[in-house]
């Protein structure tokens, strides 16, 4: 899934059965334009991609990785309640930020609601201990 000014899913769970495949499609996702919508990227995978008629498999538990490259600036105002979505349905948030434009809010914002949350962020660590 790709997030810009629209959340976009490039693929589902059932898709590919075998790492290569798997490997190959991520590889291939194209970069988006716009603006960061992590709130929608959120919602997509709460409802699209965790969802078990699309792949999701309820015994295994569910890890995000969201990788971003600065603040989110698109459906700003939901993104606290999304996370709270996310996180209440049991899925763990892996940020990964990629330049020292990701806000500590951000860091933050991920962090709510859970009490294991895995913070990693490159080049700079804004928070150690999230």
């Amino acid at each position: 899934m790709l997030l810009g000014t629209n959340a976009t899913l490039n693929f589902f769970l059932t898709n590919f059965t075998d790492k290569t495949a798997l490997a190959n499609a991520v590889r291939n996702i194209q970069d988006l334009d716009g603006y960061t919508n992590t709130t929608g990227a959120l919602r997509l995978m709460r409802t699209e991609i965790f969802n078990p008629a699309n792949g999701d498999r309820e015994d295994v538990l569910n890890v995000a990785i969201l990788i971003t490259d600065g603040e989110p600036t698109r459906e700003v105002d939901g993104l606290d309640e999304e996370v709270a979505l996310v996180k209440s349905s049991g899925t763990r948030i892996v940020g990964v930020g990629v330049t020292n434009a990701v806000s500590e809010r951000s860091t933050i914002i991920l962090s709510l609601h859970s009490p294991i949350t895995y913070c990693v962020f490159c080049p700079v660590i804004l928070y150690s201990n999230c």
